[in-house]
This record gives structure tokens, sequence and C-alpha cells, in this order.
């Protein structure tokens, strides 16, 4: 499983999910949506959306799910 997070430093609910990651047992791509807009504009193509956070989760066969809402994506990287 690959795990990236879609976020930009200035959100609050993006704060929240970025000090939860140290306390996660799996690594979580950080990309910020501001800084580079590829990123933005991947979400965006994906979901329809650019809200933030959103998170990535990408399975050994590619297949791409994207989770938005702070406290879901933090209770979902705990139980991995």
């Amino acid at each position: 499983m690959q795990y990236a997070l879609y976020y930009y430093d200035m959100c609050p609910f993006c704060q929240r999910v970025l000090r939860a990651l140290p306390n996660v047992n799996v690594k979580v791509e950080k990309r910020n949506v501001l800084k580079d807009q590829q990123h933005r504009k991947h979400q965006q193509k994906e979901t329809g959306r650019t809200t933030v956070p959103c998170l990535l989760v990408k399975d050994d066969n590619g297949k791409e799910n994207w989770m938005f809402e702070s406290a879901d994506i933090i209770q979902y990287l705990k139980s991995q």
C-alpha cells in the first residue's frame, strides 16, 4: 500500500492530520498542493475536488481510493 496526503500548511484540518503522522505505522508521502500545482491538478482530475486534507491510498494493484475529512484520515491511518 502507498499513501499520499494532499495538504497545505495553513489549513488547520491539514495540521491536525500532519500532527498525527508521527503516531502511525505507515509511511505517508506529503504532497503540498500550493507548492506543487501538479499535485492539486492530479487530485482535482481524480476526485473532482480540491478540498484538503485528502489522503490517496493506492493498493498493490494500482487501485486508488481517495479519502477526505481529517478525523477519518487519522482514524484510518492509525488502524493500518
